[in-house]
């Protein structure tokens, strides 16, 4: 009986030859309007400069932003002074001034912060770095 099976399995493979091909799937179908781009390329993409122009309507949608993502924990004034902290959270660490460090610590998620990129485009992560920018400004 053991010496017949592989002839068997012959048979049975030879005979799943004619089946037809496959067709081709659909392309991927391009993703929805305000999509948040995701992944290496995008992040690397988001942080390359040039920022945009730096006008009173980013700032505006920087502090706007700002208020919604990081008071609860960074505070009014971005040095980690937020309500979270008042409540128990061990301190947070200051905003950096500098604009490209504050795109690297959203785009990084640095020191266990509360990610944001996934949530905010890469115009609204300058508009918001920028607007930090201004917190501490002389």
């Amino acid at each position: 009986m053991t010496r017949f099976l592989p002839a068997l399995m012959l048979l049975v493979l030879a005979a799943c030859d004619g089946w037809p091909e496959s067709p081709r799937p659909p392309p991927p179908a391009p993703p929805p309007d305000g999509a948040v781009p995701r992944g290496d390329a995008a992040r690397r993409a988001a942080l390359a400069s040039p920022a945009p122009p730096v006008d009173a309507a980013l700032l505006a949608e920087g502090a706007a932003r700002y208020a919604i993502f990081c008071t609860p924990c960074h505070g009014a004034t971005g040095r980690g002074d937020g309500v979270v902290v008042t409540r128990g959270h061990p301190p947070i660490a200051p905003l950096p001034p500098d604009p490209e460090r504050t795109m690297a610590a959203i785009a990084a998620n640095l020191a266990g912060a509360h990610p944001v990129a996934d949530r905010l485009d890469a115009r609204q992560r300058w508009a918001v770095a920028r607007h930090v920018a201004t917190l501490r400004a002389p």
